[in-house]
């Protein structure tokens, strides 16, 4: 679950990470619409993202690329208006914008009240093992939190990247106004969002047994705690400088969570005595508590 493999960037993207043992992955998502896979947030996201027209200017170089879609909800398949889009990539060198305050190749998009989005950016390259892709993570009110990653048809690294899913690969094909710009692409990538789950009135009361640490491998620990009505995760350590190492459980039902961060499912399991004695991820790692709180 919240094995030091799962958790870490690379370890929890490729194997078991530390969050391996938070719920997981779109593993049980509705797959009413397109739009519903989710990925990994990455160490590479950086909060404060200012709101944009476009991710980058007209100038910038690379292959001009425009990309849109519609946001909806995930069971009735209906456009949802006000949806944010915080949106960030490399540029065409393969480097993020870790620290500067021009937040270059990153920004936030506000859906319309029909549902659609668009930005212009440019073709993101890959860089290490990685293929082109840009990170999205989406909100709403109402909703789960919604981290994804779009990918592009035609990189071989898509085929060896342990984050790649097929149903993130778009194909692009030659924007309109081309002439204007030689090699200009358009790629559509939709969004579809789940609905928050409400915990059950004894949810709360049930979750008390579940806080305490539990051991991911020697000496990487994950805590987990309540915090008003939300359960609450912390780790003790990342792989990559930027991993995520705390944040909330989304409650799927009495003892199975979602983390978002991380794209896995955690099920906290009791032993025959009714006491909660593991953390199983989806990828069926088991996390052993060490500590009670």
């Amino acid at each position: 679950m919240f094995c030091k493999t799962s958790f870490s960037r690379r370890r929890l993207l490729a194997g078991s990470v530390a969050l391996c043992a938070l719920p997981f992955g779109r593993v049980f998502a509705d797959e009413t619409c397109p739009g519903t896979v989710t990925n990994i947030l990455g160490p590479a996201y950086r909060k404060g993202a200012p709101f944009r027209a476009r991710l980058c200017p007209p100038d910038e170089p690379g292959t001009a690329l425009t990309m849109s879609g519609t946001v909806a909800d995930a069971a009735t398949c209906k456009p949802l208006s006000g949806a944010i889009l915080d949106i960030w990539q490399v540029d065409a060198k393969g480097d993020y914008d870790w620290n500067t305050d021009a937040f270059h190749m990153r920004g936030k998009f506000k859906a319309g009240d029909d549902g659609h989005y668009a930005f212009d950016t440019i073709l993101p390259v890959p860089y290490g093992r990685r293929p082109k892709h840009i990170h999205y993570l989406v909100t709403r009110e109402g909703y789960e939190p919604h981290i994804t990653q779009c990918y592009f048809n035609g990189d071989e690294r898509n085929a060896t990247d342990p984050y790649v899913k097929k149903e993130l690969i778009i194909a692009p094909s030659a924007r309109a106004d081309a002439a204007s710009r030689p090699g200009a692409i358009a790629g559509t990538f939709h969004i579809a969002l789940q609905r928050e789950q409400a915990p059950a009135r004894n949810a709360p009361a049930a979750w008390r047994d579940y806080r305490g640490d539990y051991e991911i491998e020697p000496g990487v620990i994950l805590s987990v705690s309540t915090l008003g009505k939300r359960l609450h995760w912390r780790l003790s350590q990342g792989e990559s400088e930027g991993d995520a190492l705390d944040g909330y459980f989304v409650p799927r039902a009495q003892n199975r969570f979602f983390v978002p961060e991380y794209d896995l499912e955690a099920t906290f399991v009791r032993n025959e005595h009714g006491e909660v004695q593991h953390v199983l991820d989806s990828r069926g790692v088991l996390m052993k508590k060490v500590r009670t709180d």
